[in-house]
């Protein structure tokens, strides 16, 4: 066999004819960084617009009882988190564009999806686990994993 013994060095390796390479991910920051830095003036306008044009749609779609204080906060947190995951999907400061996956549409999809849990529910515990969903949306919005493997 070449390379061994032969004075030929090996075929693969480190010091081989054919050079063994590692990959090394790169560093990625943390969603929450990377939004804070590429933040722009359209992000707040959509979050200003949506926020409480959501509020309304949680609020119509909720099918308990939509006067109790509680359940207005519930609310009111979901169409925050629902804001912030459409305003996401704007291009950050610095940000090249790029195709989009379908595990990326995903969380969109989760805003109406609360909607659609708040009218099935009529105590708050569905309002909180409609936020909840729409809290995994946001974290899988801003861990950056975009595809579903």
């Amino acid at each position: 066999m070449p390379g061994e013994g032969s004075g030929e060095p090996p075929l693969l390796g480190p010091g081989g004819r054919i050079p063994s390479l590692l990959a090394v991910p790169p560093v990625a920051e943390p969603g929450n960084t990377s939004l804070r830095k590429g933040w722009l003036p359209r992000h707040t306008v959509v979050m200003a617009v949506a926020g409480p044009l959501l509020f309304l749609t949680y609020r119509a779609a909720y099918s308990g009882d939509p006067a109790d204080l509680t359940v207005n906060l519930l609310l009111a947190a979901m169409a925050v988190v629902a804001a912030l995951i459409l305003a996401t999907y704007l291009p950050l400061r610095g940000a090249k564009r790029a195709p989009g996956a379908a595990c990326s549409a995903l969380a969109g999809l989760l805003v109406p999806g609360a909607a659609v849990l708040l009218h099935q529910a009529t105590d708050p515990f569905g309002g909180a686990l409609a936020l909840g969903v729409l809290g995994l949306g946001l974290w899988q919005r801003l861990s950056g994993t975009s595809t579903c493997s």
